[in-house]
């Protein structure tokens, strides 16, 4: 490819802006004001002292508001849009300088042209061909989401995550607006996606998934038990389902043996005052009674039956 260095008038370079938008950058402007151009800009020439801008968006944008007539530019030879695009496509994604938006439109447009595909842009751009995939994977988002995550600065990958749960699209339309309006993160997403997978989820009545999406947002922790927990519980509490039944039943019986831990430490029982005993005991009494136990403690089961009923109630232990 013939190549040569040439000074070019800013004013003879015509700008394909389709999948960019015009960007300031005050720190660019700084430096090439103080220390000069660093780079030539890449064009390719269309016809006598008229050409096309390649690569160097960012910089002719800089020299145009620096006042600057002229630059000093890399010739090339006038190839098609598309191959144009390519090369770009291949500079963008290795130095990550773009947006995922902006990325998937020049891939989108590519693909236009039946020559391409996911293998050859790949080929061609020198990564992998998932890394093109991934792009291609989110073409049939909703479009207004992409459009206002955009405007937000909120991630492209995630709504693309957002899109295939398997959750309503009234649910889904509720995820994506928190998401733009950046009151969660991909991280959240990834959980959110992660607990939607749960079986226990598939449970929960349509009209309660909102509640218990909002309950995952506020509890989510690095701890997924926690998520866990929340979905088994809204599960539950559609109908009875064994295995949230016995997972929530295993919560209990941990949280019992954390009170006893809490109960078995002198420096907390010994220094409770009258009122806070009165309290706990009236707690732990109303727990007891919704179980509605024997009225007399020697009519409770005795350790080794309730244990080998335990064992036996459905073929198999509890624990989890």
């Amino acid at each position: 490819m013939s190549k040569q260095l040439k000074k070019i008038s800013l004013s003879r370079i015509r700008l394909e802006t389709r999948y960019r938008k015009k960007e300031k950058d005050l720190s660019l402007e700084l430096s090439i004001n103080r220390h000069g151009l660093k780079a030539p800009l890449i064009v390719e020439e269309e016809g006598r002292n008229q050409y096309v801008l390649v690569d160097g968006y960012r910089r002719y944008y800089a020299l145009e508001f620096l006042g600057m007539e002229d630059v000093e530019c890399s010739v090339e030879k006038l190839t098609s849009e598309e191959e144009r695009i390519v090369k770009r496509l291949g500079l963008e994604l290795h130095t990550k300088k773009r947006t995922a938006y902006q990325l998937e439109r020049m891939i989108n447009r590519l693909l236009e042209n039946e020559k391409y595909d996911a293998k050859l842009i790949a080929s061609l751009c020198d990564v992998t061909e998932e890394t093109i995939k991934k792009y291609i994977r989110g073409s049939d988002v909703n479009p207004d989401w992409l459009r206002r995550g955009e405007q937000t600065g909120a991630g492209r990958h995630a709504f693309t995550d957002i899109h295939k749960l398997n959750i309503s699209e009234e649910t889904r339309n509720y995820i994506a607006d928190k998401y733009i309006d950046r009151q969660i993160n991909k991280s959240t997403i990834d959980i959110i996606k992660k607990a939607t997978n749960e079986n226990a989820f598939k449970d929960i009545a349509d009209e309660n998934t909102k509640q218990c999406i909002d309950q995952i947002i506020e509890q989510y922790t690095k701890n997924y038990e926690t998520v866990k927990e929340v979905v088994n519980e809204n599960s539950l509490q559609a109908r009875y389902i064994k295995s949230s039944h016995t997972f929530m039943h295993n919560q209990t019986l941990e949280l019992i043996k954390k009170i006893e831990r809490i109960f078995s430490n002198p420096y907390y029982v010994d220094y409770l005052s009258n009122k806070q005993k009165y309290l706990l005991t009236k707690s732990l009494k109303d727990l007891i009674l919704i179980l509605n136990p024997p009225i007399k403690w020697a009519d409770f089961p005795k350790d080794e039956l309730v244990h080998e009923n335990l064992e036996g109630e459905d073929g198999g232990s509890l624990e989890h």
